[in-house]
């Protein structure tokens, strides 16, 4: 556990906004460069590891974890210095009001998204939630020209957070999706090493999850598994949620038509023989997660969703149980040493 914080505090200064992962795929790789048979990057900056498998029947088996998180894109530089954005994923602009932000121009940049002061608003203002592409970002310069020998149109920006701890071994930040997956899937390749996987592991740490499973797609063709196991996020809100997850209580299975109900079904029964504890969700719609494409792939992969439970998903201060990250992280490996996790395709 106390590796797995300081993977956490290493990852969580590390921005990676969808379609921009180049930097957080550099820091994925110094943690698991030395720990793999081989690693690599394709062009569209998925990053594949590779640990071979001692058994004399083994599949090939794909872990997956989306890096890319939500954020936002400059559109316009007013004339007075205003910057105006767009979001670059699922964006509430709920969620913006206020906020400290930083810019990655040619140089790092701070700013605020302004909004009008109470006093000065009408009933109906101070209810309404504008549209992103309303709101803007206020840096400081006071003219189009300043502005611009720091920062350009199409650079991306995300709101300032500050990892905190809580208690309970939960922490507090943003980008925790899909952050809280990706910490699994490292700290699995650490506890692999106490064992000897009877499989192929593949690790595909994806990219361009937040608009529209990009990664996913390209690299499910690259390794065209036997197995998938998708590791992402799922809701937890306290008093909010639909479903019965919380947060320290387990990663989640997912069951549905993305999932193979068989494949489910051993991983539930790892997951009892270990005393590892796991929540359930019922998924009746396939689509939100790498799951979507994976499966799909080629003549069709076995699937199953591993998920983290979050609070407050796509907001600055999402919510994380380390405990839960790290009993994923157990359970995934030990289906690495399964000798028969599931029927291989014919």
């Amino acid at each position: 556990m106390e590796e797995l914080k300081n993977y956490l505090e290493k990852i969580s200064q590390v921005p990676s906004v969808s379609g921009f992962e180049d930097e957080f795929a550099d820091c994925v790789l110094s943690l698991i460069k030395d720990k793999v048979d081989s690693v690599r990057k394709d062009c569209l900056g998925n990053i594949f590891a590779f640990k071979k498998g001692r058994g004399e029947n083994r599949l090939k088996l794909l872990f997956d974890a989306h890096m890319d998180q939500i954020g936002l894109m400059i559109t316009r530089i007013e004339e007075n210095g205003i910057l105006r954005f767009t979001g670059i994923g699922g964006i509430n602009p709920l969620t913006l009001y206020g906020k400290r932000v930083k810019v990655f121009g040619r140089q790092d940049l701070f700013g605020v998204i302004g909004m009008k002061p109470p006093h000065l608003s009408t009933g109906k203002e101070i209810a309404a939630v504008d549209p992103v592409e309303k709101l803007f970002i206020d840096t400081g310069y006071s003219s189009r020209e300043e502005a611009l020998e720091v920062v350009s149109v199409g650079d991306v920006a995300l709101p300032c957070f500050y990892l905190k701890e809580l208690l309970g071994n939960h922490y507090t930040g943003s980008g925790f999706d899909n952050m809280a997956g990706v910490l699994a899937l490292i700290s699995m390749i650490d506890i692999m090493i106490t064992i000897n996987n009877y499989h192929d592991v593949y690790l595909l740490f994806s990219a361009q999850e937040e608009v529209g499973l990009r990664g996913a797609k390209v690299g499910g063709y690259d390794v065209n598994p036997d197995i998938a196991v998708i590791c992402d996020v799922t809701f937890a809100d306290p008093g909010v949620s639909t479903i019965d997850v919380k947060t320290g209580k387990g990663p989640v299975v997912g069951k549905g038509p993305n999932y193979y109900p068989p494949l489910v079904k051993r991983i539930c029964d790892i997951a009892e023989r270990e005393d590892i504890p796991v929540q359930e969700e019922v998924e009746p719609r396939p689509g939100g997660t790498d799951a979507y494409y994976l499966q799909i792939t080629k003549q069709g992969v076995y699937t199953a969703g591993l998920s983290i439970p979050l609070r407050y998903m796509h907001s600055p201060v999402e919510i994380i149980d380390l405990k839960d990250i790290y009993r994923a992280s157990k359970l995934m490996m030990y289906l690495t040493a399964d000798k028969s996790p599931i029927t291989a395709p014919d």
